[in-house]
This record gives C-alpha cells, sequence and structure tokens, in this order.
C-alpha cells in the first residue's frame, strides 16, 4: 500500500548529495521547439512569475518551451477554456491579438533534468505526478534543482494540458544564451489553425475566438487552413 496516498514528492534532504541523472540535448527526437509569447516583448523572456510552473521570485527566470505549437497554444490558454462545456470554450480576441508563435532551435548542446524518464524520477526519491502537481512543489524543486551542483540547464517535463508531448523550462543562470536561436515569429491573429501531431491535437484559432470577424491574413478568412506548423 502506498504510503504517499498520491501526494507529490517534495525534494529530499539529501539532494544536493545525490548525482543526478541528465539528459543532453542532442538526445531529444528533435531540435526544434515552439514558444508563444507576447510580440511586442518577444520570445527571449526568463519569467520569475509564480503563476508558472517552475518560476519563482526568489529565483533566476525561468524560459519555457513546448514540443509542438499546439501544445504551446494549449500551455498559455486552456485555463481560459477548460471551465467551459467543450462546444462552449471560447477567448478573448485581445488575447490573441497581442501574442505570436515563435519557432526556437537548439543550436548547441545542454543537459537537462529529464522528469519523463522513470530512471530519473527513481535516483532523486520522486513519483510520476510529481512534476505535474501542484505549482508549490513544482516551484520546490526548480529551486532545488538549479542549485544542485551538477548547474543542469534545466527540466523536460510532460504537458499537462496536452497529454503525451513535453516542455521545457530554461533556468536563467544554468543555460548559455548561445544554446538556442528564435526564429522569426508569426501573429497567431493571423493562423487559422495551430497543428499538434495527430488531427485531435489541432486547435482552430478561430473557433475559439469570442468576439470580431476573423481577418486571417493567411486565408482571407475563406474557412482554408494552412500547411501544418
Amino acid at each position: 500500500m502506498a504510503l504517499d496516498k498520491g501526494e507529490p514528492s517534495r525534494p529530499p534532504p539529501d539532494l544536493p548529495e545525490r548525482e543526478l541523472r541528465l539528459t543532453r540535448s542532442d538526445d531529444f527526437a528533435q531540435s526544434k521547439w515552439c514558444r508563444i509569447a507576447k510580440t511586442q516583448r518577444g520570445p527571449l523572456h526568463f519569467s520569475q512569475d509564480p503563476g508558472w510552473r517552475f518560476s519563482r521570485e526568489d529565483m533566476p527566470g525561468a524560459l519555457y518551451l513546448a514540443e509542438s505549437a499546439a501544445t504551446a497554444f494549449k500551455e498559455i490558454f486552456w485555463d481560459d477554456l477548460v471551465s467551459r462545456p467543450p462546444k462552449e470554450r471560447r477567448l478573448d480576441r485581445d488575447k490573441i491579438e497581442v501574442r505570436s508563435l515563435y519557432g526556437c532551435l537548439l543550436v548547441a548542446p545542454f543537459k537537462v533534468v529529464d522528469t519523463t524518464s522513470g530512471n530519473t524520477l527513481d535516483a532523486m526519491s520522486c513519483h510520476g505526478g510529481t512534476f505535474g502537481g501542484p505549482y508549490s512543489v513544482c516551484q520546490e524543486w526548480a529551486f532545488a534543482l538549479r542549485n544542485h551542483k551538477s548547474k543542469p540547464a534545466g527540466i523536460l517535463y510532460e504537458s499537462v494540458r496536452n497529454k503525451g508531448e513535453v516542455c521545457m523550462a530554461l533556468f536563467q543562470e544554468n543555460i548559455s544564451a548561445e544554446s538556442f536561436a528564435f526564429l522569426d515569429g508569426e501573429a497567431l491573429i493571423d493562423m487559422p489553425a495551430i497543428f499538434g501531431k495527430t488531427p485531435a491535437a489541432n486547435v482552430v484559432i478561430r473557433d475559439v475566438l469570442s468576439n470580431g470577424r476573423w481577418n486571417s491574413g493567411v486565408d482571407g478568412g475563406s474557412g482554408m487552413l494552412p500547411d501544418p506548423v
């Protein structure tokens, strides 16, 4: 019988003395990642906002990337949609208009803590629900890991909002600026759809806008979808 009753695991007291199992970024399945950010600010932003999973005001910032455009979209907007029945899910148009989608290339190797690996979790004495649990616990882990002697560049973790895909949180003080490069962004309001790995993961942006007529510069409002992102 499990003693933790499903409670998320907190960092063990001896974590600083343990050897972390780190994974190289060039071992990942892909080198191109995605990020949705406010266009005015641009994609390069290390957040200290405690409203994000691995960010806190008493730590340097974390930069968040997603495996796909659809996952990036759901990580940003899911909380605005999930409280409503599927046929009634809507987003304020203003939230779309101020943001763009950026590609991010991993151009130089770095090492992260892969929390999707059972062996990695075992080595840290935590179970599979830990890094998808309460933000307060995830932030404790971020604090412990970024201060570990091995200095991981970040955390690879499964997206809670798009099951089966992964995200990364990169630690500002442990990642080199030469390790990644952002591509030019594309305004979300000009993208009729964002594609996931499977059709079921696709997001049709025009179908979740709550106000205003669709005015896509991509298809002229015709309803034709562009090539996958």
